[in-house]
């Protein structure tokens, strides 16, 4: 019997009560903000802003482990 399948399903489930969880937050802060980002200052709602930094965070979580096992190959380790 494989554990994968039982792996797949905890990081599913894992990933499903994140995603609620920030879609809950973000329903719940939409009120417009003040931004400063390097030398540009914006308004701009909350729940954009919360899911732009969302989008960043997992963008990095995705491409930093791709990135490391790409030049642990090219090393050949």
């Amino acid at each position: 019997m494989s554990t994968e399948g039982k792996e797949t399903n905890w990081r599913t489930w894992l990933v499903l009560a994140l995603v609620a969880a920030v879609i809950v937050v973000a329903l719940q802060n939409s009120q417009e903000v003040k931004v400063d980002v390097l030398f540009l200052t914006v308004d701009a709602p909350l729940i954009v802003t919360l899911l732009a930094a969302v989008a960043i965070g997992a963008a990095i979580g995705y491409a930093a482990p791709v990135l490391r096992r790409h030049r642990r190959a090219e090393r050949g380790d």
